[in-house]
């Protein structure tokens, strides 16, 4: 706000760079292959790539972790520009950001050390809220995690989850206490390659065919009790 009481809307000169990077990435890198994604419904893994090299991946990942350190406005800044060329893959690259949010919001220095050098190195990571009777009711969800020692026993079952089956790490949403409900809800970060978690086929959705969206269940998956 300008020392005349009037609101300024422009642009830093930052943020224009940062705008007009993702406009030209959409334009080069995604809107020429767009309509051969959404017809093959591959996951289109070579623009991934240059976006993660671009750190893309990593928008809210802050600096000293490796990341672009993007506040949310300049999220959606990209995000605006990288939807233009396809929506589908634009999901796909941001959908990275959301699964680190409760690790920058609630994770200790550790876990934000690893994970976010983990996404930064190449990894993808993927968000666990939704179930089958439970959307925009997060409140509904079913999976428990149960302590047992210095582990969680998590059971559940994920759906409609972007990214499911292409990340490396997922933040998983669970009852410790569900008497309490929203605050006996916990996070967990959860490796893919731990025993017990598995993972369906991408759903044939009727749009977004770039970004795959699937099943993510848990079965009595031993979670560290430093993962919460």
């Amino acid at each position: 706000m300008s020392n005349n009481g009037t609101v300024n809307f422009a642009l830093t000169d930052e943020q224009k760079d940062i705008q007009l990077l993702a406009r030209e990435f959409a334009r080069n890198e995604i809107a020429p292959v767009a309509e051969h994604y959404d017809k093959s419904h591959e996951y289109p893994w070579p623009v991934i790539k240059k976006a993660q090299e671009m750190g893309l991946t990593a928008m809210n990942v802050p600096e000293k972790y490796g990341g672009l350190g993007l506040s949310l406005f300049e999220e959606v800044l990209v995000g605006e520009e990288l939807a233009w060329g396809c929506s589908g893959m634009s999901t796909a690259i941001a959908v990275n950001g959301l699964a680190m949010l409760p690790i920058l919001i609630a994770g200790n220095e550790g876990q934000k050390e690893d994970y976010c050098g983990r996404l930064v190195d190449g990894q993808m990571a993927a968000y666990c809220a939704t179930e089958p009777e439970a959307g925009s009711d997060v409140a509904g969800i079913k999976t428990t995690a149960r302590k047992a020692g210095d582990h969680y026993v998590l059971n559940g079952n994920k759906m409609f989850i972007t990214g499911a089956t292409v990340a490396d790490f997922y933040t998983v949403f669970a009852y410790t206490d569900p008497e309490v409900r929203y605050k006996g809800m916990s996070c967990f970060i959860v490796d893919r390659d731990w025993e017990g978690v598995s993972v369906g086929k991408p759903f044939d959705k009727m749009g977004q065919h770039a970004s795959d969206t699937a099943e993510v269940i848990f079965e009595d998956v031993k979670v560290p009790a430093d993962h919460l």
